[in-house]
């Protein structure tokens, strides 16, 4: 049996995060929303409610972009109703679940990709991407539901 210190493992799991989402990216960015469950969300839920430095470095190196982080905190019961998106976010319940909705802020944009509005449940291990420019609804909070937001800034020369 090998032997990996937790530290290292940990990294690993950190890389692969970070590799999902950037797949995920690849292929929806710009275009219409996502939900991806990635590997090594361990690494990230582990830490959560705090910032992890080598998540947004290692993010935004890998897309070219730079990457903030910051946190949402739902109560029961609590809503945050009609936000659009100024920037690509990546929407990560670290603790507890909430519902979620997007849909293109004006009538015909994306609508190829996005005809009616998406609505789901979303749950520790999942990630949202929501395009700049749609609209998202965050609600129906069970028990206290605590989001990281991941804001994706193109870089400017």
């Amino acid at each position: 049996m090998d032997f990996e210190p937790a530290s290292a493992g940990a990294e690993a799991d950190l890389g692969h995060f970070v590799r999902d989402l950037a797949l995920c990216l690849s292929v929806h960015r710009d275009r219409s929303p996502a939900l991806v469950w990635p590997d090594g969300i361990d690494a990230v839920v582990a830490g959560a409610g705090r910032e992890l430095p080598e998540l947004t470095s290692a993010l935004g190196a890998l897309l070219g972009s730079e990457v903030t982080s910051s946190f949402v905190e739902l109560p029961v019961g609590g809503s945050s109703d009609g936000n659009t998106a100024e920037t690509d976010l990546m929407l990560l319940p670290v603790k507890g679940s909430c519902g979620g909705r997007v849909e293109p802020s004006v009538p015909g944009l994306g609508s190829a990709v996005l005809e009616h509005a998406l609505e789901l449940r979303l749950r520790v291990g999942e990630v949202l991407y929501v395009p700049r420019g749609f609209v998202y609804t965050l609600d129906a909070v069970h028990t206290p539901c605590t989001l990281q937001v991941l804001a994706l800034h193109p870089l400017v020369w």
